[in-house]
């Protein structure tokens, strides 16, 4: 077998290494002292490339209030400028502001920033199961035309671009504490995987309207009843 033969077969047996997921860019808030008034701006661009491969990006002069890390968590993760985690707060902050992406991306990319900061991984399964099922949703509605008259069904689009519908966080209703304290007992006790903790947000609203949809829903009535 020729060398280049024998290289080619090495390469297409070996299975590729996931990507490797990071920060790049200077990471620095201002001005000075910014933290304590509870507003700041980044002064430049911060990246991060999640462990899919996907890119995401808050620019410079963003601002940021730490609202990923409300008063609700501090008790769990910190208080809202801490600089182990801030920077996944930054990035998470950005698209949960500006629907670029699907909600559900935008949460698991915050898992992925927080496993690279090193926030530890039941800690960073904590903060996902929090944003996954209280923190804010989306969905981009698709408008179309009805079949006909008294019928649900549509089968073409109309003209016009979609808009989106999306639901603001929920980090202050009635039960979190408690449930965020069973999820943390749980973590310490035997773990769970990222697929489980969606299930168990899921079966705790198993008729929510943004679980129960992908990213877009087709409408003929331009809102979506959630």
């Amino acid at each position: 077998m020729k060398k280049s033969t024998l290289l080619l077969f090495i390469l297409i047996m070996v299975p590729a290494a996931p990507a490797s997921a990071e920060f790049s860019g200077t990471f620095e808030l201002g001005p000075s002292g910014c933290e304590a008034m509870g507003l700041c701006k980044l002064t430049y661009d911060l990246k991060f490339k999640d462990a899919k491969g996907i890119e995401w990006q808050a620019n410079a002069k963003d601002e940021t209030d730490g609202a990923t890390i409300p008063n609700w968590a501090q008790p769990f993760i910190g208080k809202p400028f801490d600089e182990s985690y801030i920077k996944a707060a930054v990035i998470h902050d950005h698209y949960c502001n500006r629907h670029v992406r699907p909600w559900r991306q935008t949460h698991r990319s915050f898992y992925d920033a927080l496993v690279e900061l090193n926030v530890g991984t039941k800690k960073s399964k904590l903060m996902y199961y929090a944003v996954y099922l209280y923190g804010p949703k989306w969905v981009e509605l698709i408008p179309g035309n009805a079949c006909g008259a008294n019928s649900n069904c549509i089968n073409t689009f109309k003209t016009g671009g979609p808009v989106m519908q999306s639901r603001q966080a929920e980090y202050e209703k009635q039960g979190m504490l408690e449930d965020m304290r069973e999820v943390e007992k749980l973590l310490e006790e035997q773990d769970a995987s990222l697929e489980g903790l969606e299930k168990r947000a899921q079966n705790k609203r198993p008729n929510d309207f943004y679980y129960k949809h992908g990213d877009r829903v087709i409408t003929n009535t331009g809102l979506a009843v959630e």
